[in-house]
């Protein structure tokens, strides 16, 4: 009988401790992890929960102070209006009022964010994805984009995370707040054919962009394009009004330690730089049309991205070495312009039609 008793209490000892390991979080363990993609115009997106319900696509965007749902996905979950002051939302191509939702909690690869305050846009196109993950919700995390596995990793911020990436490259993330807002965005220092040009992280923005005063350091004048005028009016709100916009090509992109040469930059005074208080300055944009098959670390918390491999054969598309044909509005006056810049050249070419 006195051995039934120790049996039974060792049996019960051992289903505690089997009761205690299935309640241990997966996360304690391993990394947090679901599969992302490479979406059109290069973009990234990654599935998301709201409130349980999903999965919805959103784009994964750097540049996005604060998460963002379409007009259908708000009906779908039948949020309501949250507060009574509209939300202000910065876009590539417009600065606009957003309306205020409350979600319960937003999940992605199983961990959840509570209480953040979204907006919601109205919609625009069937190729929009359904939302936008926004810093507000990255920044409770070290984020990793594996390129080698296309796996969204969502890992606790500090130096824990941080330590399996410090043989990758890596470079400073500087948050800079508005000047009439207090919303902030995030700067990297990049080298434009060896020029440095500050640059704004936006895994949002599928290209490559520079205002004028960066294309001036790199050797392209702007006065010898002024006679194109602006660029067609169906691209105007994207590019600007009054200043002519170009494609430069065979432009090398530098961060500390990683270097992509070849790529294809556009040159405009776009709306963009403005709605960024970056009009009176020397200033880029870089996102996936840079980056997209490269791994990366972002490490809010410690202001640092760690730039890993990029997947052999999937650079950015590279542009030929040869001149590239400049459009002039006279249908009758072909001209090839090549324009000298840094150590090497680019090539440009306007956009007109």
């Amino acid at each position: 009988m006195y051995g039934s008793a120790v049996e039974s209490r060792v049996r019960r000892i051992w289903s505690l401790l089997a009761l205690l390991l299935l309640c241990c979080p997966a996360d304690a363990t391993s990394p947090v992890e679901q599969p992302y993609r490479i979406a059109s115009y290069g973009r990234l997106v990654t599935e998301v929960y709201v409130n349980g319900q999903g999965p919805f696509t959103f784009l994964i965007d750097t540049a996005s102070s604060r998460s963002l749902i379409f007009e259908h996905v708000r009906q779908k979950l039948g949020l309501a209006r949250s507060q009574p002051e509209k939300l202000m939302v910065y876009g590539i191509n417009d600065v606009a009022e957003a309306l205020p939702v409350k979600p319960d909690r937003i999940t992605v690869a199983g961990q959840e964010v509570k209480g953040l305050t979204i907006g919601v846009l109205p919609e625009s196109s069937s190729a929009d994805p359904d939302g936008i993950l926004g810093v507000d919700f990255l920044s409770h995390y070290f984020v990793v984009l594996d390129r080698a596995t296309m796996q969204l990793k969502l890992l606790p911020p500090g130096e824990d995370s941080a330590r399996a990436y410090r043989d990758w490259s890596e470079a400073s993330l500087t948050p800079r707040l508005l000047k009439k807002f207090p919303i902030r965005f995030w700067y990297l220092s990049a080298r434009f054919n060896d020029r440095a040009i500050n640059t704004l992280f936006d895994l949002g923005a599928g290209t490559t962009m520079m205002n004028w005063y960066a294309a001036e350091r790199l050797g392209v004048r702007k006065r010898n394009f002024t006679h194109f005028g602006p660029p067609p009016e169906e691209l105007q709100d994207v590019l600007g009004k009054t200043s002519p916009a170009l494609r430069i090509e065979n432009v090398e992109v530098r961060l500390p330690g990683k270097s992509w040469d070849n790529q294809l930059v556009i040159v405009a005074d776009a709306p963009v730089f403005n709605y960024f208080d970056l009009e009176d300055q020397a200033a880029a944009i870089a996102g996936p049309g840079l980056l997209r098959d490269t791994s990366l670390a972002i490490d809010f918390a410690g202001q640092r991205l760690y730039i890993g491999p990029t997947i052999v054969g999937r650079e950015p598309p590279r542009a030929s070495r040869t001149q590239v044909e400049v459009y002039d509005p006279d249908p009758g006056n072909d001209m090839n312009v090549h324009v000298p810049s840094g150590t090497g050249s680019c090539a440009a070419q306007g956009f007109r039609c």
